[in-house]
């Protein structure tokens, strides 16, 4: 019987040490006895955080300063991968063969930075090209240290393996040719029992100019990998165990949700899980195909699997998630509701910036709420002024806000849930400035001041999930 496809997907924690990568061989090996394996991989723990410092600080540097800088940096990203390669790379002509290649795009790097500090601009396809090197240098490693445990593999960029985008840099979105390049560009190799390991986050548009597919952009990779080739399973493998029903920073006795529908999954993710990405939730739902997140250092383990049926438990609430960093714009004027189009424009220059718009609640025709990450306050603010000749009185913009989401498939049609909530929000004298309740109705989700928030998802939590 042939065997099915798998895409594992390996990031963050589990790229910090070579030990963590010998884990990610071993999983892969074990994987091989019953199906086809792919991989997708981020940079190395904390190398992507560390090209966008690099671009920054040699931008706003003196010319003279350039070089140095730039040679420096050669030399501790040099350091960091040499270090990691030699810890799970044993056989010398693998090492040497991988370190080869990883000087080689140091090299080219180290020019790219040497020319970024004339221009002293920077822009989201140049640093697009920047934050390209983190996965190109990573795949090397893994695909080295998996040779080097007997693995056929073979590494290759997100472009190469059939990812093509748009140019829309920073938050490039696939284009439909991906049906076939994927497959065209894959298939040959899984069909000879090699596994290809595919650089995530990255990819390029039809010039070949590289693009990144935005924050989650390797979970993302892995789901489009596995869609396109009608894969069995994705797997996103991290240093957790699984979804927990809430942060465990917040309430210690958080414990791991087996099961999540899509939709669950979803809102968990956009309201702010930090273990997986709203996006990358997309193409598995279209295509049918479980997630499942499991923990590196646990990979007998099931952990939470993802599936399209959603499953009702009796403590109806699974998870209790909460958002930060988020700004309420408050738009107000008679004019308004005498406007015809008018919420219309706004929203059409919120599209036009790539502007999120995160929760919206109006009270009547002549007033707005939105909510918006607090680094797209100024853009908003810009948007709603530029877009707009008349209508709008007064823009208020409030900060030091949290949103709260309850989630969880029993909620749709049992009595009560609202109200039980609202009162644990007055029982901690705090009250609700947005709510909002998604067409799902997997989850209820509202607004509270900050300083009254972490209170309220620890009595939500404890009512809900632990009781």
């Amino acid at each position: 019987m042939d065997k099915k496809i798998i895409v594992l997907k390996f990031g963050g924690f589990a790229l910090s040490t070579g030990e963590n990568i010998k884990k990610i061989c071993e999983i892969v090996k074990k994987e091989q006895e019953n199906h086809k394996v792919v991989v997708t991989v981020s940079a190395l723990y904390g190398v992507t955080d560390k090209l966008i410092e690099i671009s920054e600080k040699i931008s706003n540097l003196p010319a003279i300063a350039v070089e140095d800088a730039a040679k420096n940096f050669y030399e501790e990203i040099l350091v960091l991968h040499y270090s990691t390669a030699k810890e799970c790379i044993a056989d010398e002509k693998i090492l040497n063969a991988t370190m080869e290649k990883i000087k080689a795009m140091l090299e080219k790097l180290r020019i790219t930075l040497i020319g970024l500090g004339y221009p002293e601009e920077i822009n989201p396809k140049f640093m697009d090209f920047v934050m390209s090197f983190g996965e190109k240098m990573s795949i090397c490693i893994v695909s080295g240290a998996m040779k080097d445990m007997g693995i056929k593999t073979y590494p290759l960029t997100g472009y190469e393996a059939g990812i093509i985008t748009d140019s829309n840099f920073s938050h490039a979105r696939p284009l439909q040719a991906i049906n076939e390049t994927i497959n065209k560009n894959l298939m040959p190799l899984i069909e000879k029992d090699t596994v290809p390991v595919v650089a995530g986050f990255i990819a390029a548009d039809k010039k070949g100019t590289a693009t990144t597919l935005g924050r989650g952009g390797s979970d993302y990779t892995a789901a489009l990998l596995a869609k396109h080739l009608k894969a069995c399973e994705v797997q996103i493998i991290k240093d957790v165990e699984g979804v927990l029903s809430a942060d465990p920073k917040i309430t210690k006795n958080a414990k791991i949700i087996r099961r999540l529908s899509y939709a669950e999954a979803m809102d968990l993710a956009l309201f702010g899980a930090k273990v997986m990405y709203s996006r990358m939730i997309e193409p598995a739902m279209d295509a049918k195909i479980p997630v499942r997140v499991k923990s590196i250092f646990r990979p007998d383990d099931k952990g939470t699997v993802i599936v399209q049926k959603e499953e009702i438990i009796d403590k109806i609430v699974k998870a209790v998630t909460m958002m930060k960093d988020v700004s309420i714009i408050n738009i107000k004027g008679v004019g308004m509701a005498e406007t015809p189009g008018i919420i219309g424009k706004i929203f059409s220059e919120f599209g036009n910036r790539g502007i999120n718009i995160i929760m919206v609640s109006g009270s009547s025709e002549s007033n707005l709420s939105l909510m918006v990450k607090k680094s797209d306050v100024e853009n908003t603010v810009e948007a709603i002024t530029n877009g707009l000749n008349s209508g709008i009185r007064k823009i208020e913009v409030m900060d030091n806000v949290r949103i709260i989401a309850v989630i969880g498939a029993g909620m749709a049609g049992s009595k009560g849930v609202a109200a039980k909530i609202f009162k644990i929000v007055a029982d901690n004298d705090a009250s609700i400035i947005m709510i909002a309740q998604g067409s799902s109705e997997v989850n209820i989700s509202f607004v509270v001041e900050e300083k009254f928030s972490e209170n309220i998802v620890k009595a939500i939590h404890k009512e809900f999930v632990e009781k």
